[in-house]
């Protein structure tokens, strides 16, 4: 079964924990300079939220590559502008079989992200044998990821070498397409 560009390169998973509970949540071989953000990973992708994922062409304009929306224990997927596609969810951790998926974060600001007060780090982030340094945007009130920009080392899981996938994690803003094409059994 082809796995989509999101299986690939966008992080999934579970809770948000306050800071002083980061490090007995955290899972074996996690880099502890990762604590925020690994709790941030888990409260966005362990819950319903919605991406679309970019690629940056080299002039700065954007390419919609994947769009997904994951509803429960269902992931919706769909290539550029193409059909939807149901799959099953698939849950990932902050850990993978070679390590921690985030390494070396840094915050690099206290910002705003139009209106909205964010925290940035710079982190290097590894999964399926691709490498990239990212920055990620986090909510500052809800510790959500809003933004990940990643340029990629070596080879990218696309045709570009920056990719930006923009999150939506408010709950009435995220749909499951009812026209998807059932790929649950394949």
């Amino acid at each position: 079964m082809r796995r989509s560009f999101f299986a690939s390169i966008v992080p999934l998973i579970l809770s948000v924990a306050l800071p002083c509970a980061a490090q007995e949540d955290r899972l074996p071989g996690e880099d502890p300079s990762c604590d925020f953000v690994n709790r941030s990973y888990e409260s966005t992708f362990g819950r319903n939220y919605s991406a679309r994922t970019y690629g940056v062409q080299p002039t700065g304009d954007y390419e919609l590559i994947e769009t997904g929306i994951f509803v429960g224990d269902l992931a919706y997927d769909r290539q550029g502008l193409g059909r939807w596609h149901l799959r099953h969810r698939e849950l990932r951790k902050t850990v993978h079989g070679i390590g921690a998926v985030f390494r070396h974060c840094s915050k690099a600001s206290d910002s705003l992200y139009g209106a909205v007060p964010v925290k940035v780090f710079q982190v290097d982030w590894s999964r399926n044998g691709y490498n990239a340094k990212s920055e990620v945007v986090i909510a500052a009130a809800t510790a959500k990821f809003i933004k990940i920009t990643s340029q990629f080392i070596g080879k990218p899981p696309s045709d570009f070498p920056v990719a930006m996938a923009i999150f939506e994690t408010k709950r009435d803003r995220i749909k499951a397409p009812s026209d998807a094409i059932d790929l649950r059994n394949e």
